[in-house]
């Protein structure tokens, strides 16, 4: 094998080598998306790819209001805008969790609504570039905005009912504590029923 043909192979192999590395697309859902390298490295579970709690891609149609609820209700900063052909609602806040500002886009694709969350206060040209592309919407923005709306208001009543649950659950059982107890096992089964009756987690 001569040196020239030898050479020629290791640049091959070389570019081979590089390629693979910076090869970082995923699919989630049916639609494929270019990870920057920066977040590369993560694991794919449940159509979601994570990193750490650095980055996270997931597609949120099975509950968006679990989802977008929280940020909206606690939002330091909210934003409707378009990106490339495709609808977006950026959220950010302090996380104490991470000790960090967190950023939210809310986009469509296809059909379906995902959520990436990263670490810092703004949209970066990486996190655009990841937007712009993934193929475009085929949810027409109002009904994108509504459907975002509609889960928050659904959040919002969700957590209400169970703040009221709690607060009537510490009520009876203050109650049932305060009370004399002529019979123990009948006043337990009556506490638990009570339980069923009024609490739900």
């Amino acid at each position: 094998m001569s040196k020239k043909i030898f050479i020629f192979m290791i640049t091959i192999l070389f570019i081979g080598a590089v390629w693979a590395q910076n090869d970082s697309n995923i699919t989630l859902n049916n639609v494929n998306f270019e990870i920057p390298s920066k977040y590369k490295g993560g694991e794919i579970d449940n159509n979601r790819y994570e990193l750490n709690n650095e980055f996270s891609i997931e597609c949120v149609d099975d509950n968006l209001e679990k989802h977008i609820g929280l940020w909206a209700c606690e939002k330091e900063y909210e934003k409707n805008l378009t990106i490339g052909k495709h609808p977006v609602r950026y959220y950010c806040q302090y996380n104490q969790y991470v000790h960090d500002n967190q950023s939210h886009a809310y986009f469509a694709s296809r059909d379906s609504i995902y959520e990436i969350v990263w670490t810092g206060n703004e949209i970066t040209k990486e996190i655009e570039d990841m937007i712009r592309n993934t193929p475009p919407a085929q949810i027409d923005y109002d009904e994108f905005y509504y459907e975002l709306d509609k889960s928050i208001d659904l959040y919002k009543k969700e957590r209400t009912g169970k703040l009221n649950q709690e607060g009537e659950y510490n009520y009876l059982e203050a109650k049932y504590k305060s009370s004399p107890h002529t019979n123990e096992k009948q006043d337990d089964t009556h506490f638990k029923e009570i339980l069923l009756t009024h609490y739900r987690k």
